[in-house]
């Protein structure tokens, strides 16, 4: 009995001490933790979409059709951030993930550089230095532009092999994505040693350009190396390096049909985020994470509607796996954002197959039928779009790699049909098909350097990804059923929306309308960090 009193009694006390070190942060504003979400390419109008769907999908997915972003902006403080370049109109997202991570003013295509090139330390580097733990989360690859511009200092993102030696000699305790290609040697493919350490599912095709095993370089570092799911659950508390793909993690689209399975052997965005917050949590001077929802922003690029809608799902689910962390804490503060908007999309009304008249029993229409003169969309749209079952850019991969007899217009209408819902004339496979000069061919220019690409009949300028860009004509063909429109293949200048969750008298300093480099110095202010710095915010 006196042993069950005195567990009871310490009981007591932890949760008495506990209370005083929230109310303490509470009280003070001040916090030991963040938790800084970049939805990649999220807007306004992405948010939008995946509201709607929860609200008018003919089937509920959500409990009480809520989402998990209605539930983060019901507990926290909802404001907007303007993203561009101190010298530009429109950022990358390296720029604007330096940004964010330094609070200087930097330039496109660099990362962790202000805009006069010098190098800048970042809020993941200044949390080291002061014994606080790191960790970097991305459902895209770890040396791609975002995380890499916390963790690394580079004239050009695209020099992915030197980023990813950077990024370990920085060091992050945490750090789980794919790109598995810039860490192996050239050779890897004939390593047996290496083929045996990784999963079969994975390929060896190295991106390197030399001999150097970035494993080993980890392996020294303390890391311990995971590969798939079952090996990430398994991982002590501790440094991790995961690596769970070649180069990119799979799509949305993906995601939705395999997070369920029992076998799936690719961690999702939000198991790799759980397993981060565990290994982080309990921290003694504290912890700074860094997660990325990336492939909002590569659906926006190729303009694929359907897939867009399944990556604002899967980022829903990271959403409500912080909802859940959050509830309770006063220690910390999470930060939910983009780094900017992808593709001007948005749902719009047309003049295509005006609605027919409708019964409204209202009394001033008098027995008159309600005659709409537009198409303002209808909600099975969005039904339809979850249907969708592959990306339009994996739909033009699989086709170009049929033999050639088989590529003929009915097996191509036949196979988009299955995977898209929509019927397709041929007609539309010829516009999908069209190849004419590129206008802004430059031969030292990888996405220019193609005399050919897919035709885009206005607007090219802001098209230049190559082949890649046959996947933005399915939404040309398609717009008028989806009701869907695209202004861009690239990044729009649109403010992008911030939800802050933490102590209220710190999250009422992210009110307003900001800049990132703003964000980006509040952030290292609220923990407790120091920095000069070299510019002032415009």
């Amino acid at each position: 009995m006196q042993r069950v009193f005195a567990a009871s009694l310490i009981l007591l006390l932890c949760l008495s001490c506990q209370k005083e070190e929230q109310d303490y942060y509470q009280k003070n504003g001040k916090i030991k933790n963040v938790i800084f979400v970049i939805g990649d390419g999220m807007g306004p109008q992405q948010l939008s979409m995946l509201q709607l769907f929860a609200k008018h999908s003919k089937e509920p997915h959500f409990k009480n059709r809520v989402t998990n972003l209605e539930r983060l902006m019901s507990v926290g403080r909802t404001s907007s951030v303007m993203t561009n370049p101190g010298k530009n109109l429109v950022v990358d997202s390296s720029c604007s993930a330096t940004q964010y991570s330094t609070g200087e003013y930097s330039l496109p295509e660099v990362v962790g550089l202000d805009d006069n090139g010098e190098v800048s330390k970042t809020i993941l580097e200044l949390a080291k230095e002061k014994g606080l733990r790191t960790g970097l989360v991305s459902d895209t690859r770890l040396t791609h532009a975002t995380p890499a511009s916390y963790a690394s200092h580079n004239i050009s993102r695209s020099d992915e092999s030197a980023i990813a030696k950077e990024m370990l000699e920085v060091g992050p305790d945490i750090m789980l994505s794919g790109g598995l290609r810039y860490f192996i040697p050239k050779s890897a493919e004939k390593d047996e040693e290496l083929r045996n350490l990784v999963p079969s599912y994975i390929s060896l095709n190295s991106k390197r350009k030399d001999e150097e095993n970035l494993l080993n370089f980890a392996s020294d570092k303390n890391y311990q190396l995971v590969f798939d799911r079952e090996s990430l659950s398994k991982a002590e508390k501790g440094k991790v390096l995961g690596l769970f793909e070649s180069s990119s993690m799979p799509d949305g689209i993906w995601n939705t049909q395999n997070k369920d399975k029992a076998e799936r052997q690719i961690p999702t965005l939000t198991e790799m985020a759980k397993t981060a917050l565990d290994n982080l949590d309990g921290s003694e001077k504290g912890f700074f994470l860094m997660i990325e929802a990336g492939q909002i922003d590569w659906a926006g690029h190729r303009n694929d509607t359907g897939l867009l809608l399944h990556e604002m799902l899967r980022a829903d689910e990271l959403f409500g796996l912080l909802h859940k962390w959050m509830k309770g804490r006063e220690d910390t503060l999470l930060v939910v954002t983009a780094d900017h908007e992808t593709g001007g999309f948005g749902f719009s009304y047309s003049g295509y197959d005006v609605l027919k008249p409708v019964k409204i029993t209202g009394e001033k229409f008098k027995g008159e039928d309600y005659r709409p003169k537009y198409n303002y969309g209808d909600f099975s749209t969005l039904d339809k779009l979850y249907r969708q079952s592959r990306s339009t850019l994996d739909l033009m991969i699989d086709v170009k790699g049929w033999p050639k007899e088989k590529q003929t217009k009915k097996n191509m209408r036949e196979y988009f049909e299955t995977h898209m819902g929509y019927a397709f004339s041929d007609k539309d496979i010829d516009q999908l098909m069209r190849s004419s000069k590129n206008e802004f061919y430059r031969p030292d220019h990888g996405n220019l350097s193609l005399k050919e690409v897919p035709h885009i009949e206005d607007f090219a300028a802001f098209y230049t990804y190559g082949n890649i860009v046959r996947a933005n004509i399915f939404a040309r063909i398609l717009g008028h059923k989806q009701n869907a429109v695209w202004a861009t293949g690239s990044h729009t200048s649109t403010p992008v929306t911030m939800i802050t969750v933490g102590p209220r008298s710190l999250t009422d300093e992210f009110n307003g309308l900001l800049h990132s480099t703003e964000v980006g110095r509040k952030t290292i202010k609220a923990l407790g960090l120091k920095k000069d710095y070299k510019t002032v915010i415009k």
